[in-house]
């Protein structure tokens, strides 16, 4: 079997406050005041002698599929053949860089200019991660982590599962890199809050990074529906205690985790379609809000996809998959022979949330949605459907 490699790189992605910046996934016209803390980009290079793939993960809210499409062509314009996994942590305290959080109902909030300069940074980072590519050993271990998270929307359905992904230096054991997915909106701060953060996330990383003294990326899994902090109060120091709370539940799965000496790897995608039914986005589409993604008969093309490294089979999703989604999305990796399943949310697109058809209900009031607000921020009811078919279709071909 062929040697299994990883590089590692990164990069600050923090937007200047010389011009206006505004806050992404509450109400509108929230204009970051400070910088708490910075924002990165971080990519994960893997290869194995016949193939090769970078992850990247931004904390953003998320990177419609236009945009992912155009940082992969520059990456292999430099790298030919790689694939690109562009997932973002879905924070709610970084730049708008979808178009519904500007100013007003009328005027997107996303920057041209960042927007240049952040795609960038970003192939700049992914191949950085490549040029590092060196031997490694993996472990691998997944965790429930309770009383920190809670679903909103409902409550008797959660995914609490905190997946681990550790590359060692394959003679030493000493961690080269850690790669957590966890399920749950980057929303200990809330609505009030002026300053550029990146939530708990924040502290889950400076935590592992701390303990190990190797880098550490934090993504995030199936979260919609609303998988919310439980925290008792929006504060940073409430954020520190749920990062540092996952960290401390995750070093120790790690540490008792076997190493997997000589991992494989494994990566496929599934391109599909799924018709716009949502009358809130084709406004934004028509105000200009929205970028228009539509086909000439109303379909949008995304994608889903499939990592394997070692024993840990990774789905990603282009948007925020609902748990009951998620759930069930994992235990059909298990039984294809998972050792480890994770979903990676918010990958390569951000088509909102993404409901199962069967508790999908349009609300009859898109602007007073009560219970039903992830209807009014999804493309519509065949986005679970069709993302399912599509994970069949990648397990067929494994």
């Amino acid at each position: 079997m062929p040697l299994l490699t990883c590089g590692y790189a990164q990069a600050i992605i923090t937007p200047t406050l010389d011009r206006p910046v505004y806050l992404a996934g509450f109400g509108k016209n929230r204009r970051a005041l400070t910088v708490h803390d910075d924002l990165y980009v971080r990519a994960l290079a893997f290869a194995d002698g016949e193939q090769r793939v970078v992850l990247a993960v931004t904390d953003l809210l998320g990177l419609i599929r236009l945009d992912c499409q155009a940082v992969e062509e520059a990456v292999n314009a430099h790298a030919p053949g790689t694939p690109l996994i562009l997932a973002c942590t879905h924070t709610h305290h970084g730049p708008d860089t979808i178009g519904f959080w500007g100013p007003d109902e009328a005027t997107s909030g996303v920057d041209g200019a960042y927007m240049v300069w952040l795609k960038a940074q970003i192939v700049t980072t992914a191949l950085a991660a490549l040029e590092q590519l060196a031997p490694v050993a993996v472990r691998t271990a997944t965790v429930a982590v309770t009383g920190v998270a809670k679903n909103a929307r409902d409550p008797a359905i959660l995914d609490q599962e905190l997946t681990c992904l550790q590359c060692c230096d394959p003679l030493s054991g000493q961690p080269r890199t850690t790669f957590l997915i966890y399920p749950c909106h980057p929303e200990v701060l809330w609505n009030d809050n002026p300053h550029i953060t990146a939530d708990y996330l924040d502290a889950l990383r400076r935590g592992v990074e701390a303990a190990t003294g190797a880098p550490c990326l934090a993504a995030v899994g199936a979260l919609g529906g609303m998988m919310t902090p439980d925290m008792g109060e929006h504060t940073f120091a409430a954020a520190d205690r749920m990062g540092a709370i996952l960290a401390a539940v995750a070093l120790p799965a790690l540490a008792a985790a076997p190493p997997q000496s000589a991992p494989g790897l494994g990566y496929r995608r599934q391109s599909y379609t799924i018709p716009s039914q949502n009358p809130l986005f084709d406004l934004a589409v028509t105000t200009g809000l929205l970028a228009d993604q539509r086909s000439a008969s109303g379909e949008i093309v995304t994608e889903a996809g499939l990592l394997q490294v070692g024993d840990l089979w990774i789905c990603h999703v282009p948007g925020e998959l609902l748990p009951a989604l998620g759930l069930r999305f994992k235990a059909e990796l298990r039984a294809a022979r998972a050792g480890h399943a994770a979903i990676l949310g918010l990958a390569n697109d951000e088509l909102g949330y993404i409901l199962p058809e069967e508790t999908y209900r349009y609300p009859a009031n898109m602007f007073a949605p009560g219970d039903h607000y992830e209807e009014t921020m999804s493309v519509g009811p065949e986005a679970g459907p069709r993302l399912a078919v599509a994970l069949q279709a990648l397990l067929a071909t494994g």
